[in-house]
């Protein structure tokens, strides 16, 4: 295939690889958005899909000194998507993504785990890379998708994103020879990205984990408040406070203990119910965790509570018990 031979193939073709490649970022899109992610959160670009340009695929094909036998089906990245995260397990939760879909087959091209077990004295430009072909033919949108068709995906932290916005056109697709003292200044910055991820992901476990973590608390108590009242549990950053305040109150017991005090005051499901449009309290399973504090820790709950004293009141009325402190 000759150079105009290629550029005819391509201009008839870049309807399908950007069919397939919008259809990509949409299905793992969603897919994540089914996991719970709020993309505009968790993704910290918008994801898309871009096609090569015809002067740069050309260039590819035919000037880089690498030696094609078939440079249009060899050219695996004609389009390509890229997902950007803030953190080294969000990655990997795309990867998961990628890797469990029964859409596409996948070849991980490039994985830096994979290139710092190969060289573990390495900093170097960091992503993870998937080439990725429909599993069989089949249509989107009107256009005809073949088996053959390829898109690449990249999968990088932030951190590795701005590394490889700043120095990989720089670096490493440079037209002149790039000096040692460059090299180095570029792997100590990357060395430097490695850490930081690590140290972002150490954090964001400290942060996030704890009993109410371990013991799986939220998740046990919205079940107990759900087969009390036939009603769904929305906790808000309110419930954050409380558990927080009260943190060293929690064991793998509590929610078993909670479930047994409460199991003598029968109304309580119907008084959730009841008051469930009026309190933001009583739409949280957290309010079975308060109700427990008045009656078993009634004192400590008085000292400690982050909000108004009042707002106690009618779960203390609730329960036939006083606030005022025993």
């Amino acid at each position: 295939m000759n150079e105009a031979e290629f550029k005819a193939q391509w201009e008839s073709d870049r309807p399908i690889y950007e069919a397939w490649g919008n259809h990509i970022v949409d299905t793992i899109s969603q897919s994540l958005v089914d996991q719970g992610k709020d993309l505009d959160v968790f993704l910290k670009v918008p994801a898309k899909c871009r096609l090569k340009d015809d002067i740069s695929l050309i260039d590819k094909a035919f000037y880089r000194g690498k030696a094609y036998s078939d440079p249009y089906s060899e050219i695996e990245d004609k389009v390509g998507a890229r997902f950007i995260v803030l953190l080294l397990e969000d990655l990997q939760e795309v990867c998961r993504t990628i890797e469990s879909s029964d859409v596409w087959d996948f070849d991980a091209c490039k994985h830096f785990d994979i290139d710092r077990e190969n060289d573990p004295l390495l900093f170097t430009y960091q992503s993870v890379h998937y080439i990725l072909r429909p599993k069989e033919g089949f249509t989107v949108e009107g256009i005809a998708i073949p088996a053959s068709t390829t898109c690449e995906v990249q999968i990088r932290t932030l951190l590795q994103h701005a590394h490889a916005e700043l120095t990989h056109d720089a670096i490493y697709k440079s037209k002149r020879t790039v000096r040692p003292k460059v090299h180095r200044t570029v792997a100590k910055c990357m060395a430097l990205i490695e850490t930081t991820d690590d140290f972002f992901s150490e954090a964001t476990k400290q942060l996030n984990y704890g009993p109410l973590e371990e013991y799986g608390v939220v998740a046990r108590l919205d079940g107990l408040y759900n087969s009390m009242t036939g009603i769904q549990s929305y906790p808000q950053k309110s419930s954050i406070v409380i558990w927080d305040q009260f943190e060293q109150l929690i064991d793998e017991n509590l929610v078993e203990d909670i479930q047994s005090t409460l199991s003598k005051f029968t109304s309580l499901s119907e008084i959730i119910k009841a008051r469930y449009s009026e309190s933001v309290l009583y739409q949280q399973s957290t309010v079975l965790f308060v109700y427990w504090m008045l009656k078993k820790k009634k004192n400590r709950l008085l000292r400690d509570w982050p909000f108004p004293n009042s707002m106690l009141e009618p779960l203390a009325n609730d329960l036939g018990i006083s606030t005022f402190n025993d």
